[in-house]
């Protein structure tokens, strides 16, 4: 959760024909080697909630005061490509300075040399003091990641809102998903976050989510039931969605504090006020501005974008394993292609797919559906070999 990317969902209506179309052509130099099947994409359904957790129609409106910065964000996500970016004030991201363009530059060497040539141009320029200077900050632009976002969910999202129904919780709430890891299930942080939900290993503890062979987090539906657990557990402490979802990046016990310190539970204004805002990091001050951008360009996607495809999800086939095996005996269901064995089990380890670790019995893992047979058969045996031996 400390790991801050930005990303959403976001969409348009495709022809029948555009199904089954090569997405090189959409998504150059970002295409998954692994089932480039497409669908078509539907618009979120938000009905039905009324006895979802803190739920109505104005559950995640933009607070008065928000709207400069959510805007930011939906710039971000639907009006620029990865090929420029925004020279901005960390402290007021509506502040713009210029817009860069990092067209035919290859290298990321060749990138922040430019970057930086801007900056220079801009202190001396306008003659920002030190403190102006060192809140100048360059954000990436995210429109063509925000596609290919899109079509990784289509994958997971259905299964991630049924989960939320379940648990009582605002399916909105599920696009908080594309603001921590843009949907790509090997998203790592640096600082140890994991999985799509970017849960940190103190957090998974108390779920027993982690161990040598499987890290649960990166199992996209188990993480998704932990992540309602927690957003849960943060709604019940601050009894306001802004607060909660804010709380999911901060940390609750820290929102809290914060409110209790300013006497205000207005999210808009701990954001704002020059004292609590110290309190917060960049990632924390906008987490909850990128949802709801997330929110508005899913919703209005066919006025942000052309053509946004969905993924087919995966045609997998859960199995609990019987038996401990090796990595080697699940990837034989795949034919041998290691990276579709890894994207259909995220949850294994680097000890397991390079030590030679066992998977361990119990665990479940997916296998395509039509080796399940396959796999039983075969576990069968395994297990008839091991009672023998004993």
């Amino acid at each position: 959760m400390k790991h801050f990317f930005v990303s959403i969902l976001v969409a348009a209506l495709i022809a029948p024909a555009a199904q089954a179309q090569d997405l090189s052509d959409i998504f150059p130099n970002m295409v998954p080697k692994v089932f480039p099947e497409t669908r078509m994409w539907r618009p979120p359904i938000y009905k039905n909630q009324s006895k979802s957790l803190g739920y109505d129609s104005k559950a995640f409106a933009i607070p008065k005061g928000m709207e400069k910065q959510v805007q930011f964000w939906v710039d971000v996500y639907a009006k620029y490509t990865s090929e420029q970016g925004i020279l901005h004030d960390s402290d007021n991201v509506e502040k713009i300075y210029q817009i860069v363009d990092l067209k035919g530059l290859k290298t990321e060497r060749e990138k922040q040399k430019r970057i930086d040539e801007v900056k220079k141009e801009i202190i001396q320029k306008q003659g920002l003091n030190k403190e102006q200077s060192a809140n100048l900050r360059y954000q990436l632009g995210q429109k063509d990641r925000m596609q290919q976002a899109i079509f990784y969910s289509g994958r997971y999202v259905e299964d991630m809102e049924k989960i939320f129904r379940e648990e009582k919780l605002p399916v909105e709430l599920v696009r908080m998903v594309y603001v921590e890891s843009s949907f790509n299930i090997m998203a790592r942080s640096k600082v140890g976050a994991s999985g799509v939900w970017q849960i940190m290993p103190y957090t998974a503890r108390p779920f027993r989510m982690v161990s040598s062979s499987v890290d649960k987090r990166n199992h996209p539906m188990d993480a998704t039931r932990t992540a309602a657990k927690l957003l849960k557990s943060n709604y019940n402490m601050l009894q306001s969605w802004p607060l909660a979802v804010t709380g999911y990046n901060h940390g609750p016990t820290g929102v809290a504090k914060m409110t209790k310190s300013y006497k205000s539970r207005d999210i808009a204004h701990l954001i704002e006020n020059v004292e609590s805002r110290r309190s917060f990091g960049f990632a924390s001050r906008n987490f909850y501005a990128c949802f709801l951008a997330a929110l508005e360009v899913e919703k209005n996607a066919q006025k942000y974008f052309d053509t946004v495809l969905w993924s087919k999800p995966l045609p997998a086939q859960d199995l609990k394993l019987p038996v401990s095996i090796k990595y080697k005996d699940l990837v034989k269901w795949f034919d041998g292609d290691h990276e579709k064995a890894q994207v259909y089990n995220p949850h294994l380890t680097y000890n397991v797919i390079k030590k030679g670790f066992r998977i361990p019995s119990k665990t479940v893992i997916s296998v395509p559906k039509e080796k399940y047979n396959v796999a039983l058969i075969s576990l069968s045996h395994k297990g008839r070999s091991i009672a023998s031996d004993k």
